[in-house]
């Protein structure tokens, strides 16, 4: 291949902060429109219904969140994959591996339809009219129906985020972010647009919801699709399929190191979502209160999650390369950027909460807006020691060490949270206040934890990185000598 189609050698050359900046800047745009998607979605059925519509999608929010995880758990490892192996200068192994993730979305795709089509409504009815929600102003038999008609069409229809997350990952791995920047603005003001239409104009309430959020992933799928046949042939690798191909065990172990724990990792956020809410049924308001601020916290995680997006690939490279300098200054730099913006965001949450919380209740419902305007100016402190956690999950999975990505997050949703949130919640008189205190106290407490291991994680890798490079120079310096005593002797 030409050297003018490597798109991917700026990653090994450009000033580590303009290349932070070039890598996470789109992603970090795209994500905040992504971000204000979410939220207009919620605003639109919370005006269309002010006392169900948010609660139907709060509940229909752990199965979505599953079928995220495998799109993003899938993609990463994928992306994470590629990177390393362009660093290393095996563009043929990064090609099979491109086309293999393609493949792994197509099959979780039909999986998650047929998962639609068969539980949704099941695991909607169990999780709502299952259970008593004491004190909600909310109709359980309402938030039923608009709930698992919702999820029933975003999990048939799953192929769209499926399919546009894997082929955005694998070019930002090879260090193209304006593609991927580009489908998911298009993808997220389509939706922006819809909903309105199809939930109020219309007057499909959750069901226009649900089309409006499908048709902007298919949209937004169709984007690196068109760009990719366009271009073909002048990108450093061959990401579709090509006669012949066929699946190696070796590219799909690899694929499946980082990204199953990425899939386990962030199905964690879904766990945590369930059992939390099980929890917070015995308080009133307390479920609506944290559906609206899983919403807004957006706001402040997915420009951080954009900015993993852009240094991925280029520690993933340059730890390939085995270019320590350039990766330690990626890592450093990213923590830094990560912390400034988290407490920007916290500086918001505890200014703004009653003011953000009145944007999903129409009308004036004192309970639900006291309810969560605690919620958010207590949780929202586990945004500072987050900014470190969510920079250590990206550097694991940059490496390959997916397993400790995983066990972070493990730590921070489920190891600590939920026993602590339950036992501050019931077993002590802070009540649901104590709830809502186990969030920050759970982040930092996982950081304090992982800090160290992900310094020896750093040193030990470069070390093993060094010693292979310096056996294969002594291997090569001393293979003419060897086949010169062995022609001697003969």
């Amino acid at each position: 291949m030409a050297s003018e189609t490597l798109q991917s050698d700026k990653l090994g050359t450009t000033p580590i902060g303009k290349l932070i900046f070039q890598m996470s800047g789109p992603a970090i745009l795209s994500m905040l429109v992504q971000a204000l998607y979410n939220i207009v979605d919620s605003i639109f059925i919370g005006a269309y219904d002010a006392a169900n519509g948010v609660l139907a999608l709060s509940y229909a929010l752990p199965m979505q969140l599953l079928v995220n995880a495998f799109a993003i758990g899938l993609a990463v490892g994928t992306g994470s994959l590629i990177s390393r192996l362009l660093g290393e200068g095996k563009n043929a192994d990064a090609s099979l591996a491109s086309q293999t993730g393609v493949l792994l979305s197509l099959a979780a795709s039909v999986m998650f339809a047929a998962c639609g089509y068969f539980v949704s409504e099941a695991f909607v009815r169990a999780y709502t009219l299952g259970g008593a929600v004491a004190g909600d102003s909310a109709d359980m038999h309402v938030v039923y129906e608009m709930s698992y008609k919702y999820l029933s069409i975003c999990t048939c229809c799953s192929f769209g985020m499926m399919i546009e997350i894997m082929l955005n990952r694998i070019l930002q791995s090879m260090g193209n972010m304006i593609i991927p920047m580009v489908s998911q603005l298009v993808g997220a003001i389509t939706n922006i647009v819809l909903d309105p239409i199809f939930i109020s104009v219309i007057g499909l309430g959750s069901i226009g919801a649900a089309i409006a959020t499908v048709a902007g992933q298919i949209i937004a799928m169709c984007v690196p699709i068109a760009v990719i046949f366009i271009r073909r042939g002048k990108w450093d690798i061959d990401i579709f399929f090509k006669r012949g191909f066929r699946l190696k065990k070796r590219i799909l172990a690899d694929i499946m190191r980082v990204g199953l724990p990425t899939v386990v990792m962030n199905s964690i956020g879904s766990v945590m979502y369930m059992v939390a809410n099980v929890i917070l049924n015995r308080f009133a308001e307390a479920v609506w209160a944290f559906g609206v601020y899983f919403k807004l916290q957006s706001f402040a995680f997915m420009p951080i999650f954009g900015l993993n997006q852009g240094c991925i690939p280029i520690m993933g490279y340059n730890y390939g390369a085995g270019d320590r300098k350039r990766f330690d200054k990626t890592f450093r730099l990213a923590m830094l950027i990560a912390f400034c913006y988290m407490t920007f965001a916290l500086i918001i949450f505890h200014t703004l909460p009653g003011p953000l919380m009145q944007l999903f209740s129409a009308g004036d419902n004192a309970a639900r807006l006291a309810v969560g305007s605690e919620a958010l100016r207590l949780c929202s402190v586990a945004f500072l020691p987050a900014a470190f956690g969510v920079i250590m999950i990206a550097m694991f999975n940059a490496v390959g060490h997916g397993v400790k990505a995983m066990l972070i997050s493990i730590l921070r949703q489920i190891g600590l949270l939920i026993p602590l949130g339950y036992v501050l919640a019931f077993y002590s008189p802070l009540g649901l206040t104590g709830f809502w205190t186990a969030f920050p106290i759970a982040e930092a407490v996982s950081v304090l934890i992982f800090i160290p291991i992900a310094i020896r994680t750093i040193n030990t890798i470069f070390r093993y990185k060094l010693s292979t490079k310096e056996y294969v120079r002594i291997s090569a310096e001393d293979s003419p000598t060897i086949s010169a005593s062995k022609t001697a002797l003969s």
